[in-house]
């Protein structure tokens, strides 16, 4: 589009944001997502200088670590690429310290150690070592216990409950939510709700507690071992997966099984997530929204996307654009990263449409012309986001 046409159909404004935006390659993400926090560094030596050189050197050494685990399978940790002194102060962006104590040899401190999106990436590349990049919305875990006294969700009497508030999933693509158990809870939704999936109360908790899906644990304490049944409620309907842990029920057991269904949880979701760098596409879309800073916002979480990684605006109007987004992967991969950051990416009869979501979300109005055909087939069905 030549900007003299666009200044007469749209104003100034809307031309300087096409010109601007006409080109625009995905910027790192949030710095939170390659920001270790709370690293605990504690080292002694001849003297307290000498001893938080040794203390910070370790802390980025332990915070590098905590990150390639973040982003990897664990079935790749045993081949994570170590790094000489030189290669990870070229990988390191900053570092805060905080609960610093020290004496004449000791230096006692936590660290959270910033790193470089593209050298990690380049780093994990090089080594072909696959990642993720997409951290899932957070998920509110009702924990249900089931022993021989009945069902029990809240109370001091739900030895599930209790696994499940000490579990931290901080350094996790996976943030899952416990509960308060306040009284706002308690009058919020009974055991028995909760294992019937009373819709309109899991939803009233989930948008207590901000979260996309609620998933409800069920533990049935039985004579030689602890039944799970873990069902998830949200937008893509109730998915249910039953485990089985042997043993004796106690807290090792219960502990355990926590343990076991988070992992699975994490490795699921970054299966579903890994970057395709060897696939890469690209498909046209309308967005239609209300205002310049809806826009604004949806082109900021658009980029923000790791799958994305240019975005050109064709057109732009003041209700819609038009826009080419190059992704990895495929149409059905954008769709899922996309949800995350409250995007919808939908197939409607053939041509793609982008929207915000939730409170933000507006109806597209009629385009001038119609929008350019959907690449990569038919309809996609977003998978769950777990």
């Amino acid at each position: 589009m030549m900007l003299g046409s666009c200044r007469r159909a749209t104003g100034w404004l809307f031309c300087w944001l096409l010109a601007g935006f006409a080109a625009f390659s995905a910027p790192a993400l949030a710095a939170d997502l390659f920001t270790v926090t709370g690293v605990p560094v504690d080292a002694t030596a001849d003297s307290s200088a000498n001893a938080r050189v040794h203390a910070l050197a370790e802390g980025q050494r332990l915070a590098y670590r905590q990150l390639l685990q973040r982003l990897t399978l664990r079935s790749d940790w045993a081949r994570l690429p170590n790094v000489d002194e030189a290669g990870l102060n070229d990988l390191v962006l900053g570092i805060e310290i905080a609960d610093e104590r020290t004496s004449s040899t000791r230096y006692i401190a936590k660290l959270s150690v910033s790193f470089n999106r593209d050298g990690v990436r380049a780093l994990l590349r090089k080594n072909d070592i696959p990642f993720s990049e997409t951290m899932a919305r957070p998920a509110l875990v009702l924990p249900v216990y089931q022993s021989a006294a009945g069902l029990v969700l809240w109370g001091d009497d739900n030895p599930w409950r209790d696994a499940w508030a000490d579990v931290s999933t901080r350094d996790s693509l996976v943030l899952l939510l416990a509960p308060l158990g306040d009284i706002e809870d308690v009058n919020a939704i009974t055991a028995e709700q909760a294992v019937a999936g009373d819709a309109d109360r899991l939803g009233a908790l989930a948008r207590r507690y901000n979260a996309a899906d609620v998933l409800v644990a069920q533990a049935t304490a039985q004579a030689d071992r602890l039944a799970v049944a873990v069902t998830r409620y949200g937008s893509t309907g109730p998915q249910a997966v039953v485990e089985s842990f042997p043993g004796q029920v106690g807290p090792q057991l219960i502990r355990s099984a926590v343990t076991a269904i988070t992992t699975r949880l994490e490795e699921d979701w970054k299966r579903q997530t890994l970057l395709r760098f060897g696939e890469q596409a690209s498909l046209s879309a309308n967005v239609p929204f209300r205002d310049l800073p809806e826009w604004l916002k949806i082109r900021q979480k658009l980029t923000a996307a790791a799958e994305v990684q240019q975005l050109d605006v064709i057109s732009l109007t003041r209700h819609d654009a038009q826009v080419v987004i190059h992704y990895l992967g495929n149409p059905q991969r954008l769709m899922t990263a996309l949800a995350q950051r409250d995007l919808a990416l939908l197939d409607q009869q053939g041509f793609w449409s982008l929207r915000l979501t939730g409170s933000g979300a507006v109806a597209a109005p009629a385009p001038a012309s119609p929008p350019a055909k959907a690449s990569g087939g038919g309809p996609q069905t977003a998978p769950a986001t777990q």
